[in-house]
């Protein structure tokens, strides 16, 4: 029997009903049986359950969970959200119950179950509550979804098939009587030291394996938990990635998602420890030379993504030791050395945790080099599985060739848009893949460097379904006799709030790809350089039509994008969301440089912040708003094109900022909120602008002053930075060995211009800027070549 909780607030006063349990005597939502198969229609057994059972009044508004257990037999959790519930007093209430806030609830913690405890707290944290609809996938087609496409990956590399996860499902209803409850810390730290886990980490472990702050496991994250704990499940391919994440959590003890240097110490010790390899005098040189190795200052720590991206590339080793039982938690269906009892004993069927299990002899946990050296030719640790396959799409073979085959095959229309999308195991049985490849693919078991591929064609991605919101967006809707219509560029009746709240998931992921790139980016050509674009999100997909137009995985390029995403035009949403979204599918495809414009006191001068206040209301707007500054504080400032093409908001920086060297930019922080005050260097090469060279020829007093002070003066239009004449620009070109600088921050009639001697070249993005008659333009750098290329708008 399924299983619906509801929460049911009243907003007069914030307050949740709860009803007591005549068990446990603990206060808990209400809940009611389900059978999918027979109550086709939820909504109608929560209006039961409220009507009949609790005598209140009120209607379901969306869906906060959706989770199936795999309990014997398996049940299915649906969380349904009802507000605006109002006491009935026509008749008296079946059994007893309580109205209590959020902050009550918080208070009485120890009489309110942990399941009903964290449902309540993830409400009033503002979780995404979704439409009713969700339910369709369960009520239409039985759809229920056991574990994310990660974490199945990971039990079946470990071989933790329904048998193994049956035994856990067991444990777990054992240890809260229920398969919708939740463990706590006291209970999991009971759990995993019979395994031979040290009883002083178990807070900590059980921190790492949770995926919210607050509450307890569920069955999920503990069956996860487990297999990622276990001592022969591998440290390679989809294993070894989400392992690592755990380790960072494990580790990352103050929670802030960037680990300090303390921190780091205490992993790096426990890595010498696991070895036998502890040696002070060996450990702090090996510590400080490991801590160089990420790049990272002591003041801003290490991220998530840093640390997955260097233990990937295995230039820091080691990790496989660390998050290990000593012994396996689950008895293995298929391991000679400890063959338990088939699951057909009679109930109650015995737990299989309460003896010590030996452990598992056959397999032992993948082991690193001897010592921890930094090596930077290695092959990702996450490239494949602890057996490799054999023949000509193994990772060792097409390592050494260099290429491996994509994941996906595209099908492409004349237009030049996609028409179809078809992973390369799905054309098995047809003349595109021969007998010989066949045998070779396996759809479970991608390897580390595939899934950014499966990630960008991944429809439910959010990045994708930001994408798909904007094409909506963009396309006008003839009215089809249900109320459908809708001009071009414009959202509609769609729900903003669902937009936002995409777009906020996108800012938190965002945030942390940015702040572990270089603040100077070194960039490969081909790539086309874009400059500002204010908004203009008409122009910004006229672009994408002609240069990306099957998506940047397809297209032989980089995109780069030098700032001022913002303000003036009506569109700074929806330019940040697309660019954003772009950003989490191909990091290294999409490089975002920060202007002037991406800066919270600049917008408040301007409109985008009023434009989130407008699309989203002043309460979300605001929460928007931030999301994007924080992501905009985390973004690079500047790069450079095969070493010689300096790329640029503003300009180059005066030469009392690091002597004028680019190198210099990269030790700018990489969490700047305050330009002005964190980096004058950033500050200058964000609002600097060249002196015209006529100014220059013509004015004898300008040339003095430029003289006197290296070829710069203070920028008086603008009211800060600096102007840079000729002279100062080849100066800085032969300073730093480069030809020529690439910049935006000024429209131009053409889109671009060239200017002083031909060496810096400024471009202009957003065509018909604040009304006037400019036209668009972008650069390529290729082939040693910097072709400008013109949009016409009128096409």
């Amino acid at each position: 029997m399924d299983l619906v909780v509801v929460l049911l607030l009243r907003r007069s006063g914030g307050k949740y009903l709860l009803v007591e349990d005549q068990n446990t005597k603990l206060l808990k939502l209400p809940s009611k049986g389900l059978d999918v198969s027979k109550d086709h229609d939820t909504a109608s057994v929560v209006q039961s359950l409220m009507e009949d059972d609790l005598n209140v009044s009120g209607k379901p508004k969306g869906i906060l969970k959706l989770t199936q257990y795999t309990a014997v037999p398996p049940v299915l959790t649906i969380v349904v959200v009802a507000d605006e519930v109002k006491p009935r007093y026509d008749q008296a209430t079946p059994i007893q119950f309580f109205w209590l806030s959020g902050p009550e609830i918080q208070r009485e913690n120890i009489i309110v179950d942990q399941y009903s405890l964290g449902l309540v707290s993830q409400l009033e944290n503002n979780a995404p509550v979704h439409s009713m609809e969700l339910l369709e996938t369960v009520e239409g087609n039985g759809l229920r979804r056991i574990h994310g496409i990660l974490e199945k990956q990971m039990l079946e590399e470990a071989g933790y098939g329904q048998y193994e996860l049956d035994q856990i499902a067991e444990e777990f209803v054992r240890i809260c009587g229920s398969p919708s409850g939740m463990i706590n810390a006291q209970e999991f730290g009971d759990l995993v030291e019979l395994f031979g886990w040290p009883p002083d980490k178990t807070v900590d472990c059980f921190r790492s394996l949770r995926s919210s702050i607050e509450g307890g496991l569920t069955l999920e994250e503990l069956q996860v938990g487990l297999c990622a704990l276990d001592p022969a499940t591998p440290h390679g391919s989809v294993s070894g990635q989400l392992r690592c994440q755990f380790i960072f959590r494990f580790y990352n003890v103050s929670g802030k998602g960037f680990m300090s240097f303390q921190e780091f110490r205490e992993m790096v010790r426990d890595i010498f420890i696991f070895k036998n390899q502890l040696n002070e005098k060996t450990f702090e040189k090996s510590l400080i030379d490991n801590w160089k190795v990420f790049g990272v200052t002591e003041s801003h720590g290490l991220s998530m993504s840093k640390f997955l991206t260097i233990v990937g590339q295995l230039k820091f080793r080691g990790t496989s030791v660390l998050f290990r039982l000593p012994q396996s938690p689950v008895k293995h269906q298929t391991d000679p050395y400890n063959i338990p009892e088939r699951p057909n004993c009679p109930s109650p069927c015995p737990s299989p945790f309460n003896v010590k299990l030996r452990p598992i002899r056959p397999k032992e946990p993948q082991t690193d080099d001897e010592h921890m050296e930094v090596s930077l030719n290695d092959t990702s640790i996450f490239s494949g599985s602890d057996k490799p396959a054999t023949g000509p799409m193994s990772a060792t073979d097409s390592n050494d060739l260099g290429f491996t085959i994509a994941t996906h095959s595209v099908k492409v229309k004349r237009s030049g848009a996609l028409s179809d999308v078809t992973t390369i195991w799905d054309l098995v049985g047809t003349e595109a893949v021969s007998g010989t490849v066949r045998d070779l693919l396996d759809p479970h078991k991608p390897s580390f460097d595939r899934l950014p591929s499966i990630k960008a064609f991944d429809k439910a991605s959010k990045s994708n379904e930001m994408l798909s919101g904007l094409r909506y967006f963009e396309h006008a809707l003839r009215d089809d006799g249900r109320g459908r219509a809708k001009a071009g560029f414009s959202w509609g009746a769609i729900d903003m709030g669902s937009v936002a709240r995409c777009f906020l998931t996108i800012c938190s992921q965002a945030v942390d790809i940015f702040a572990n790139e270089n603040r100077l980016l070194p960039v490969k050509s081909p790539c086309y350089v874009l400059g500002d674009l204010h908004g203009n999100f008409h122009d910004l997909i006229c672009f994408e039509k002609v240069l990306w137009r099957m998506g940047p995985i397809l297209t032989p390029a980089s995109f780069m994008f030098l700032g001022d995403y913002v303000d003036r035009g009506d569109f700074g949403f929806e330019v940040i969301s697309y660019l954003f979204a772009q950003k989490l599918l191909m990091p290294s495809k999409f490089l975002l440089i920060r202007g002037n414009h991406e800066i919270r006191s600049v917008q408040e001068s301007f409109t985008y912040k009023t434009e989130c206040y407008h699309k989203f209301g002043e309460s979300l707007g605001e929460e928007v708003w931030e999301a994007t500054n924080t992501v905009f504080d985390a973004m690079p400032v500047a790069a450079v094109i095969d070493e010689k093409v300096f790329c640029v908001h503003g300009g180059i920086p005066h030469p009392s900022h690091g002597g004028g060297y680019i190198s210099a930019i990269n030790d700018i922080p990489n969490h700047l909120p305050e330009p002005a005050e964190g980096s004058p260097l950033a500050w200058d090469i964000m609002w600097n602008d060249p002196i015209r060279k006529e100014d220059e020829d013509n004015d004898d007093s300008l040339r003095t002053e430029l003289v006197g002070n290296e070829g710069f003066i203070d920028n008086d239009s603008r009211g800060t930075g600096h102007m840079f004449s000729s002279d100062a620009l080849d100066s800085f070109l032969r300073r730093n060995n480069l030809s020529h600088v690439i910049r935006a921050h000024e429209v131009k009639e053409t889109g671009f211009q060239l200017q002083q001697n031909g060496r810096l070249l400024t471009v202009f993005s957003s065509s018909h800027y604040c009304g006037s008659t400019n036209e668009a333009a972008c650069v390529l750098v290729d082939n040693k070549k910097i072709r400008t290329i013109r949009l016409d708008t009128r096409s």
